[in-house]
């Protein structure tokens, strides 16, 4: 995470304190919903596939909606944008709290909360290097990020309990609040800025006119952070396979540890990384380099090690992960303003693709080849040789510092 004098400077600004303090309670809302809904469905229909089902349909609406409403971010005020998804998510989150909602109203409810979230992320992202000093964005985007899995955690810690003690329907009305929470801080502490590329804006005279996408794979920088952090496709391989890997070690109960690891250990990364290491070029130097030692201690598993050493891996893997900090700041920062939201909206669904294509593909060759470790290290290795090939590339490419990014 950051220092305590970067940290006191942080919240001590009132539009990131907002924003930071909305997005927490409101991601913590979030895992108290998505336990409560698959539950609920549970309840009344006693299946497992449609319970399955129903948490499968918290991952799928940010693919499409996040290029297709990205543009939102770009085109209005940002803080508009973020304040209207705000209220809108909290009155569907709140209709689906009334008692006796069908249940194919409830899931059909939750779909268009997660897809509008979209533009709201897009915008947030897009407004943190006008809301942060730039000598304070890199811990900034620390705090975020490291904050975001404290609350994923801390929700699905409580969500269990409250759901068991109370109701399914109280844990939604709570999210809904987060969300009501999220737009009235936002709403009264995030200053209004004009939208970045607005709709009808004439371009300059040397924009070139070329899409999001087509700058995200030319321009080297942005083309090697996206895919040094597409790697997470591979590195989430052992989550994946979390419940027969806890069986083949005949651990069990240890499916929850294995689970929580990653961002346990990732937290710790990113504060490591950020005491140890305070120059943000220092760090961008780190990217590779911490890419390889996420994915090199899986292919150890190779050996069949015990539940001990398993955990000691996977704990040094998701250290490495703290990679993606000062990726994700280095590459907002490239980025042309007017087309941040877009670009994030691509660069989220790429990355959320890349995390459920990866577990879902090593299931496939977990069963194919009879072994979970052996699909693990060879998730490891072939994750090294690529990571190895991004650490150079990033090199070369950072050694153009001087190349234009140009705004499309």
């Amino acid at each position: 995470m950051t220092t305590r004098g970067a940290l006191r400077e942080l919240v001590g600004l009132r539009e990131f304190r907002a924003m930071w303090i909305g997005s927490t309670a409101s991601t913590a809302g979030d895992q108290l919903a998505a336990v409560a809904l698959s539950l609920l469905v549970f309840e009344r229909t006693q299946s497992a596939a449609w319970t399955a089902l129903t948490w499968s349909l918290t991952l799928f609406p940010p693919l499409i909606s996040g290029p297709l409403l990205g543009w939102v971010a770009d085109r209005f005020p940002r803080r508009t944008v973020m304040v209207t998804t705000a209220w809108m998510q909290a009155v569907l989150m709140g209709a689906m709290a009334i008692p006796g909602m069908p249940l194919w109203a409830m899931i059909v409810l939750l779909v268009v909360v997660l897809a509008i979230s979209s533009p709201y992320l897009a915008a947030q992202e897009a407004s943190l290097p006008h809301v942060l000093p730039q000598k304070r964005y890199d811990d900034g985007v620390a705090l975020f990020g490291t904050s975001v899995d404290i609350a994923q955690m801390a929700g699905l810690a409580a969500a269990g309990f409250l759901v068991a003690h109370t109701s399914p329907g109280l844990a939604l009305a709570i999210n809904a609040g987060t969300f009501v929470l999220l737009a009235i801080l936002v709403q009264t502490s995030v200053q209004h800025r004009p939208a970045a590329d607005p709709l009808g804006r004439k371009k300059k005279d040397d924009e070139e006119p070329r899409g999001v996408l087509t700058l995200m794979v030319s321009e080297p920088r942005l083309r090697t952070l996206l895919g040094v952090r597409l790697l997470a496709g591979l590195a989430m391989v052992p989550e994946g396979l979390a419940v027969p890997l806890a069986a083949s070690l005949n651990a069990v109960w240890a499916v929850g540890l294995i689970l929580a690891i990653e961002p346990a250990a990732n937290v710790l990364g990113v504060a490591l990384l950020f005491r140890l290491v305070r120059d943000p070029a220092k760090r961008e130097r780190l990217i590779g380099p911490l890419a390889i030692l996420s994915l090199a201690p899986l292919i150890m598993f190779a050996f069949n090690p015990n539940l001990t050493w398993t955990i000691v891996l996977l704990v040094i893997a998701g250290i490495g992960g703290a990679y993606h900090t000062p990726a994700r700041s280095a590459w907002m920062r490239l980025l042309p303003d007017q087309y941040r939201g877009r670009a994030y909206g691509i660069g989220r669904a790429a990355l959320r693709s890349s995390q459920g294509g990866g577990m879902a593909l090593a299931g496939v060759v977990a069963h194919s080849v009879g072994s979970v470790t052996a699909t693990i290290a060879g998730a490891g290795g072939i994750g090294l040789l690529l990571a190895t090939q991004a650490t150079f590339a990033w090199r070369r490419a950072r050694g153009r510092a001087d190349t234009k990014v140009v705004a499309i």
